[in-house]
């Protein structure tokens, strides 16, 4: 593996995202789930003719979102950190291109011409000359 300053950066960056999503408590997601629920809830509620019974749980569900949003937001950013770190571990641009060897493609040769040198210029002079 070829350790270059991006590597050690992508490392750092996973490594800070790793105890962020690990450190965080996941009690915040629970709130978030049951927020969600209670909105999604509280359209149907309102869709089907309760309106106010549906206004009501859909605003205790945007209550219980927002009270979470931190915790959402800490585990957006660990993602973040995890897929830039990621990224910059093996060594892929964010400009859609595949993934690359180690080796730069300009500096391998191509097998398809022959190489040459001039060493191989001499050797065929010298078996012309016998």
């Amino acid at each position: 593996m070829n350790i270059t300053g991006k590597t050690i950066i992508g490392l750092i960056l996973m490594l800070v995202g790793i105890s962020i999503f690990f450190g965080g408590s996941l009690g915040g997601l629970i709130p978030s789930i049951i927020g969600a629920w209670l909105i999604y809830v509280g359209v149907k509620k309102y869709d089907k003719g309760s309106k106010t019974a549906g206004t009501i749980i859909a605003v205790i569900g945007v209550l219980f979102v927002v009270q979470s949003l931190p915790f959402l937001i800490g585990i957006a950013i660990a993602g973040a950190l995890l897929y830039y770190g990621w990224k910059m571990i093996n060594g892929e641009s964010g400009k859609g291109t595949s993934r690359r060897s180690y080796t730069e493609r300009e500096t391998v040769p191509s097998m398809e011409e022959p190489i040459q040198t001039s060493f191989d210029q001499e050797w065929e002079d010298f078996l012309k000359k016998k």
